[in-house]
């Protein structure tokens, strides 16, 4: 069988995407025929029999300098084998993000690409990853430096985690892992690695997370049980044992039970997001749900409850939150 000839196409701001992208080469295999390039040195995409795009985000889809190297080779990557990754500052894909001018929507990881898939629908990707990232804080433009700063001061607080750190990463490794073994799976028809985590100095860094206190730990994963209860947000965050289907099909016998109508605002084949409306006290109101399959937990789906109503308008909501996670975990489903 003659070999696949494969290309991890990146951009790069500050050197995650560029880490990301020779880390996949690695796990795909140094046997096999990949080669590592940044978007501006492509000149064709026509010896590749499959290509690897990657982008860092801005403003919650790829920059840039991504969209126009799709553009202009998009006749070319729309026959071939492709897939996309991203990295980002977050990685939780059960972030729903309420912010002033735009509706309630999902956020962070893979959803980072629903912009991407849409504007460029010829290409249909084998599969998608978003890994999470990393920065060092005092390396950051001005810009960026600002954009992190605001985003501190309006998001909820389950979204930012980066306060007071020199390096802060979210980028989580069994992603990247995953990811690469569809690759070898999907594409280049080679088994998965049970060797992955060997490859890992790509992500391990033993660099502080603060330069005054070196003791204080780097971000690391958020815990897939969460409750938070803000002026801005009421959360609540679980895992249920089973498959998106399973989850699905509960979530619609609880709407059932408690009288609330469901809007389905995205579905994808590792996510689904619903908005579930009912009336309290004259009022509807919405509560944000939204089931996702993560990489690194296979079997199991991640669940999140939200709603943005002020704490005093949330009597009714609170209750029937309450009730959903309780029906979603019955007989033996939940998680710790």
């Amino acid at each position: 069988m003659t070999q696949k000839k494969g290309l991890i196409a990146y951009d790069t701001r500050y050197g995650s995407t560029a880490e990301v992208a020779y880390w996949l080469r690695a796990l795909i295999g140094e046997d096999q025929a990949v080669e590592v390039k940044k978007l501006e040195q492509i000149l064709t995409v026509k010896p590749y029999d499959y290509v690897i795009i990657g982008s860092y985000t801005r403003w919650e889809k790829s920059f840039k300098p991504t969209y126009a190297f799709i553009s202009k080779f998009y006749n070319d990557l729309a026959q071939k084998q492709v897939a996309y990754f991203i990295t980002s500052g977050e990685c939780d894909e059960t972030t729903v993000m309420k912010m002033p001018g735009k509706p309630p929507h999902l956020s962070c990881g893979r959803n980072y690409l629903f912009d991407q898939l849409e504007n460029f629908p010829a290409i249909k990707p084998v599969t998608t990853g978003g890994f999470g990232g990393r920065q060092t804080t005092p390396l950051l433009n001005r810009k960026d430096s600002f954009l992190i700063w605001l985003l501190g001061k309006t998001m909820p607080k389950d979204k930012i985690g980066w306060d007071g750190r020199d390096v802060w990463e979210s980028l989580i490794p069994e992603r990247v892992e995953a990811f690469a073994n569809e690759i070898r799976q999907k594409i280049v028809s080679l088994p998965p690695r049970n060797d992955a985590a060997a490859y890992r100095t790509y992500w391990t860094s033993l660099q502080p997370a603060n330069l005054a206190d070196p003791a204080k730990a780097k971000n690391t994963v958020k815990p897939y049980t969460l409750k938070q209860d803000t002026s801005r947000v009421l959360l609540s965050r679980f895992r249920i044992r089973g498959t998106l289907d399973d989850a699905v099909s509960h979530i619609h016998d609880w709407s059932r039970q408690t009288g609330a109508t469901l809007n389905v605002k995205k579905r994808d084949y590792y996510i689904l997001y619903y908005q579930a409306v009912k009336n309290y006290n004259g009022k509807n109101r919405v509560i944000h749900i939204v089931a996702a399959l993560f990489p690194e937990d296979p079997g199991n789906v991640q669940i999140a409850l939200r709603n943005y109503d002020r704490p005093d308008h949330r009597k009714g909501v609170s209750e029937d939150m309450t009730k959903a996670e309780e029906f979603l975990c019955a007989n033996g489903r939940g998680l710790k």
